[in-house]
């Protein structure tokens, strides 16, 4: 089928913004949502991202601060009230989404909670306890944005607060936990156990957790036990020599064929759809990422496809080698692979920094498979059930398979 390669596609639309930026021009800077992000952006202390939402609730999250001083065709500008991307040949009308509010609240203990957490599509993005040894051993991804890595620790009680705002505007069904590596055996997960506690028993929304594989399988059932309802296990590189070079303390320190055993061993224990993986668009040729997807779709394993920002890109000379057209094929073999593996991608789509695999339709394939979330998940007192349903959950008896490494 043929792709609709026009800024009409909110597909297209988005894998191109992703890929290229926009900038900002007069109209767009002086516009009031524009400024109050601006000022946001400064008072935080963070680079300014602009959530554009693009037609058919497409939602993208564009870093503007990162695009100012390149060159893009794509400019977003305000004309008779209404936000317009416009290129060379088209322009397309788009929602710029006003920060949220709480970003301005500060928590009990007077910290900002736009610190504390930050919202990307319907994802509270939260990193409560920065600890990560690959940093400490100058041993970082290359990919790694090291600053967020300085932020310090957060109470308990700031990130209730903080993910009780944000429910109460009603923008957020999830929170997202992103745990750096520590020595320990459990793979960081004990670090925000008491923090998964208390969002689950006060709050009762869904969790998602971005950890590094454990030692051994059996704290793999313990992370589902302890009440995580989606769970990443990023690879990030499925190359094995390109692994080794742009995650040097991931390949040195746990290793890539335990991140695959992990992940095998997940997509036996969680839900269906329910656990994922990075494979970063950028980091590899296109072909080898196409590998991965079918590797990790055939044990169960959801691929997550973020894009590599521009700054990277260029840090790693792969600016040049960067076409939107052969990056769409990739999505499409996700959609064929998960549709073939009886995949649905529901805990993890409305993601705005990356195209999900439900967006992938746009580039010219069917939609794939999608299931609802059962409703007592997205209550409170059915979260509290199925957190205690999982405490009872045995360590089941781990077997090696033979697979390809």
């Amino acid at each position: 089928m043929k792709q609709n390669q026009s800024l009409s596609n909110p597909g297209y639309l988005k894998l191109e913004l992703l890929v290229k930026g926009v900038r900002l021009d007069r109209s767009a800077l002086v516009a009031p949502t524009i400024v109050k992000a601006l000022a946001l952006s400064e008072s935080l202390g963070a680079p300014l991202e602009v959530s554009l939402i693009l037609d058919r609730s497409v939602m993208v999250n564009i870093p503007v601060l990162e695009c100012l001083n390149r060159q893009t065709p794509y400019s977003l500008g305000m004309e008779n009230g209404r936000y317009l991307i416009r290129s060379a040949t088209e322009s397309v009308e788009v929602e710029v989404a006003p920060p949220p509010a709480f970003y301005e609240k500060r928590t009990s203990s007077g910290l900002s909670m736009g610190d504390v957490g930050r919202v990307y599509g319907e994802y509270l993005v939260v990193s409560p306890k920065n600890e990560c040894v690959f940093i400490s051993k100058e041993l970082p991804c290359r990919y790694c944005d090291l600053n967020a890595k300085m932020a310090p620790d957060r109470s308990v009680s700031d990130l209730v607060e903080t993910a009780a705002a944000a429910a109460a505007e009603g923008i957020v069904s999830s929170v997202c936990f992103n745990v750096g590596f520590t020595l320990g055996p459990d793979g960081g997960i004990k670090l925000i156990e008491e923090y998964v506690k208390a969002i689950k028993s006060e709050l009762g929304l869904l969790i998602a957790v971005q950890a590094q594989p454990p030692a051994s399988d059996e704290w793999v059932d313990y992370t589902y036990a302890a009440g995580i309802d989606s769970l990443a296990y990023n690879l990030e590189v499925y190359d094995p020599e390109l692994f080794d070079m742009v995650a040097p303390g991931k390949a040195s320190m746990i290793g890539r064929s335990r991140y695959l055993e992990a992940l095998r061993r997940a997509a036996k224990v969680f839900p269906e759809g329910a656990v994922v993986s990075n494979l970063i668009i950028g980091l590899e040729p296109l072909a080898s990422t196409m590998k991965g997807i079918d590797y990790l779709t055939s044990m169960g394993v959801v691929p997550t496809l973020p894009i590599v920002g521009p700054v990277v890109r260029r840090q790693l000379g792969t600016e040049a080698a960067f076409d939107t057209a052969d990056i769409a094929k990739v999505f499409l073999h996700l959609q064929a692979a998960l549709n073939r593996n009886r995949l649905a991608p529901s805990l993890i789509s409305h993601f705005n920094m990356a195209i999900n695999a439900i967006e992938g339709q746009f580039f010219g394939g069917e939609a794939p498979l999608t299931k609802r979330l059962p409703a007592v998940l997205r209550s409170s007192a059915g979260s509290k059930i199925a957190l205690g349903i999982r405490r009872k959950l045995r360590v089941r008896p781990t077997h090696k398979e033979d697979g390809e490494l």
